[in-house]
């Protein structure tokens, strides 16, 4: 079940609801070959056709499977040469997860750090779902 490259995610009523909103209609990075089950008591807040992509446990708790802090302006070459052989194994080109980094890069890097800007002022003041 791997998942590689830059595809959206499809947002929850939750997800669209909180900090998550800001990916919408935003290509994240995928990089990975595993899955989750929702843990007890959290909320779905994104998917794909593949998987499970993201939940919340109150509003202190994020879990994402996706990468919303890849910055693929810097050291994102690493990770293509690092993971050569997973790709090559998987049948993926890493021309084009290059050029999609380049072309949806940008847009990522923005709305990942918006996420991850309201997340951290929520978290810092009550728990306001526990």
């Amino acid at each position: 079940m791997k998942e590689i490259g830059f595809a959206p995610v499809e947002l929850t009523h939750a997800g669209a609801n909180g900090p998550l909103r800001h990916l919408a209609n935003v290509a994240v990075l995928h990089w990975h070959g595993e899955g989750f089950e929702l843990p007890d008591g959290a909320e779905l807040l994104a998917t794909t056709a593949v998987a499970n992509q993201a939940f919340a446990v109150g509003s202190r708790v994020l879990g994402l499977q996706f990468h919303a802090e890849a910055d693929t302006s810097h050291e994102f070459e690493a990770w293509l040469i690092g993971h050569s052989a997973e790709l090559a194994a998987a049948g993926i080109d890493p021309r084009q997860i290059r050029a999609d980094a380049r072309e949806h890069g940008p847009a990522l890097r923005e709305a990942g750090r918006a996420v991850f800007a309201e997340w951290l002022s929520q978290i810092a003041g009550p728990d306001t779902y526990a």
